[in-house]
């Protein structure tokens, strides 16, 4: 149901079976790329991938999570997803972005390039007026390609991250759709 979306350097695609494999190597067993995320199981069971695969593609992915496969050349290097409306208690109202990209994938803007198409596509998909996200008050990059793609922050969260095994402060942000598009027209 998702459509593939196609940047400079990268394609944005549904999510596939065959990527479970990659999407436990870089970020489930990775404890560097799990550590910031919150969902993530730690120490990472066999299986997790395949069935969190499973459940994302049985969903309806504007009822529950839009989670594309960032690829380069064809080879899957991280997720960049939109949960629905509902995931952020903060902003109810608003779509949540979330992401995240293997480490040797990390620091080339791949991230960035994701996040400004998959912007696109949510405005436009969940016809809204801003999205939301939160980053761990403590990751900084994060937090400045959230800042570079417009995000403001709007207040303060706490959420259990299994991989640290602890309640971590989360920064909330949003992004307002005029916000995003007189960037996009700037641009």
């Amino acid at each position: 149901m998702l459509p593939t979306l196609t940047t400079k350097r990268l394609v944005l695609r549904s999510i596939q079976s065959s990527d479970a494999e990659a999407i436990a190597a870089l970020g489930g067993k990775d404890f560097e790329v799990a550590r910031w995320l919150t969902g993530c199981s730690w120490p990472y069971n066999e299986g997790d991938a395949e069935t969190f695969v499973a459940d994302v593609m049985a969903g309806n992915p504007l009822e529950r999570e839009a989670a594309f496969a960032m690829t380069l050349g064809g080879i899957f290097i991280g997720m960049i997803a939109i949960e629905a409306p509902g995931d952020l208690e903060q902003q109810p109202d608003c779509p949540t972005l979330g992401y995240w990209i293997g480490r040797s994938f990390q620091g080339f803007g791949y991230t960035s390039e994701a996040a400004r198409a998959v912007l696109d596509w949510a405005f436009l998909a969940y016809d809204c007026q801003a999205i939301a996200a939160r980053a761990y008050e403590e990751n900084t990059a994060s937090r400045a390609l959230l800042r570079k793609q417009g995000f403001r922050p709007v207040g303060m969260t706490e959420r259990f991250a299994k991989p640290l095994d602890r309640k971590v402060s989360c920064v909330v942000v949003r992004l307002e759709r005029d916000d995003f598009e007189a960037r996009r027209v700037a641009a």
